[in-house]
């Protein structure tokens, strides 16, 4: 497509936007995705390892008449960050002429099953990277390819509320 045409559902309140949803192939980033395409949006997938669910869902987006495309990266590493701006900025580019976003949301996140005691550095310091780490970097690069009007949105996990001492990381 060409940068000055249209894209995502026309005539849809999100029609003509691009949204990236990390964490998007299963739970509620699976749900946000579907709920953004519906709206008519250009919804991009990011998924860790669940390749089969971020593409059942690129195929249910598509099947409705949305538009979306799935990328795997590894939000734990910076070289999963990187991966993600890149395989990002070229798809759009390369599917829409513009590598412009709308909408980042940051849903991607893991807990690592382990009590006080029992949590390593390494459980830690993964834990950090995909929740702080890579949310943080994500905003760092996506922030100037965000388009007048964008929208960043920073979701968390109930257990940073309440205790839940089987996953004390």
């Amino acid at each position: 497509m060409n940068a000055g045409l249209e894209y995502g559902i026309p005539g849809r309140r999100l029609g003509g936007k691009v949204a990236l949803v990390t964490g998007a192939s299963r739970g509620i980033g699976r749900a946000i995705a579907l709920r953004l395409a519906r709206e008519g949006a250009f919804t991009v997938i990011h998924y860790r390892r669940e390749e089969a669910a971020a593409q059942a869902l690129v195929e249910e987006i598509e099947g409705a008449s949305g538009a979306a495309w799935a990328i795997q990266a590894d939000l734990g590493t910076m070289a999963g960050i990187e991966r993600l701006v890149r395989e990002l900025e070229e798809g759009l580019l390369g599917r829409l002429g513009s590598i412009g976003l709308d909408i980042l949301i940051n849903n991607a996140g893991i807990a690592s099953q382990g009590t006080l005691g029992a949590t390593t550095e390494a459980a830690f310091d993964e834990v950090f990277a995909v929740n702080v780490k890579a949310p943080f970097f994500l905003l760092q690069a996506l922030v100037p390819r965000l388009r007048d009007g964008g929208r960043i949105i920073n979701l968390s996990s109930l257990v940073t509320r309440m205790a839940y001492p089987p996953e004390a990381a």
